[in-house]
């Protein structure tokens, strides 16, 4: 499957690569028409002066000469000392160098100057002036003003500046996206959400009231569908109230396999309506308080084990799990997974963990059932869905069970999946994160 890349990565990407193409472009123009032409003239101006200097020294007396080294070297740097044999050009890396041996070049026609480096960061200059040999040497902090490093502090403050205002810019352009993805999650869930800030530029302005607009509706659906059910539900109940009535009073003066078959299709029926009604309930969303979880489970247990003596065991591990929970929603959801258990996990033991890692808590129910198939983990999840064809209350229920438990979960931030279990079996894991 393809990895795919989040909005602000993406948008960063575009933005770093866009401005530092330009940057790149910037200094190249820099370097072209601003280094290069200064670095030519100071190369020029310092071969004048090499040329000059060794002119004057010559046509000097030689009583003259040592002041005019001192001059030379208190005013430019430049040191005239005896000439040394050896010391190759090692300098062509050094781009100013090579300029100023092309313009000593072209100032002395005839000659080679040489240009080298000592061990103590001293340049040599090596050139001859009317037959006597000539050597100079100067520091590389004579070489002022440096072009090239003003460039590189340029290009590296750019080049900073750049990823800061563009971690700023993919910022103020995914966060509003990252808001609805929550938002839009949260509605999916639990099927409403507190309205998003109309804030920003006019288009997230526009998304965010569109996007309200449509949450507000979504809301008022629910709403009317939930209640709609919940007339339905009791005037589907008050005529099989009586029509139990009736049945059992029947029953009584006639007994007969057909009557008891009518009073469990009745059960079946109220029993049915019950599971939607509650199922309809799970979307609404229950404030969460400070609660003990392991008490909340262990009553969740308890209340199996009277259905099932002897079959439920409860194993907690790690601290005491005290969180902000919905308690009725964690009691019902828990009590849904503990009933299907019970159902469907055979006559073997069921199997209750609890565990708290990392702030997350996981609720483990696990059985020695048939199991359930990969391919149909998820689609257990959907109303009405059963594995068994059977629609009587031993085996094949009324398909809402595990349907309820995850809406129940979803509406609460919560987290339920199945696993099959070595060896054969059911475990049903829920996940709650504290907030």
């Amino acid at each position: 499957m393809r990895r795919l890349i989040s909005l602000f990565r993406c948008t960063a990407m575009t933005l770093a690569i866009g401005l530092l193409i330009f940057q790149i472009a910037a200094a190249a123009a820099m370097f072209a028409n601003l280094v290069l032409p200064l670095a030519h003239r100071s190369a020029d101006d310092l071969a004048d002066l090499l040329i000059l200097s060794a002119r004057v020294w010559n046509e000097l007396p030689p009583d003259k000469r040592p002041a005019f080294e001192t001059e030379i070297r208190a005013k430019y740097g430049l040191s005239l000392v005896h000439p040394q044999a050896g010391s190759a050009d090692k300098t062509d890396w050094y781009p100013y160098i090579r300029f100023l041996r092309s313009a000593l070049i072209a100032r002395l026609p005839g000659q080679t100057p040489s240009v080298s480096e000592d061990d103590h960061d001293q340049f040599r200059v090596k050139f001859s002036w009317s037959g006597r040999p000539m050597q100079f040497e100067f520091s590389k902090d004579r070489i002022t003003p440096r072009p090239s490093l003003a460039l590189a502090w340029v290009v590296l403050f750019g080049i900073l500046a750049t990823l800061i205002l563009t971690w700023l810019l993919a910022r103020r352009v995914t966060a509003p996206v990252a808001r609805l993805a929550v938002a839009a999650r949260r509605i999916a869930n639990a099927g409403h959400v507190s309205p998003l800030p109309e804030t920003g530029c006019a288009e997230f302005v526009e998304l965010a009231r569109v996007f309200n607009e449509t949450a507000r509706q979504l809301q008022a659906q629910r709403e009317n569908q939930t209640t709609l059910l919940a007339g339905v539900s009791h005037d589907l109940r008050s005529p099989l109230a009586r029509m139990k009535m009736a049945v059992g009073i029947l029953a009584e003066q006639s007994p007969s396999a057909l009557l008891s078959r009518m009073e469990r299709d009745i059960a079946d029926m109220d029993n049915l309506i019950g599971a939607q009604l509650e199922l309809a309930r799970a979307q609404e969303s229950e404030p969460t308080e400070p609660a003990d979880l392991d008490e909340l489970l262990q009553d969740a247990v308890e209340a199996a084990e009277a259905q099932a003596p002897g079959r439920m065991y409860l194993h907690a591990t790690g601290s005491i799990c005290t969180t902000e929970i919905a308690p009725v929603s964690f009691r019902r959801c828990i009590g849904n997974l503990l009933e299907n258990a019970l159902r469907y996990g055979g006559e073997g033991n069921i199997h209750v963990a609890r565990r708290c890692i990392n702030g997350s808590i996981f609720i483990g129910v696990r059985d020695r059932g048939p199991g359930i198939p990969a391919h149909l983990a998820e689609q257990v999840f959907r109303p009405f869905y059963r594995l068994e064809s059977s629609r009587n209350r031993i085996t094949g229920g009324s398909g809402l069970g595990l349907a309820i438990a995850r809406q129940l979960a979803e509406t609460q931030g919560w987290k339920i999946a199945i696993k099959s279990r070595w060896r054969g079996g059911t475990s049903v894991w829920l996940q709650i994160t504290s907030p």
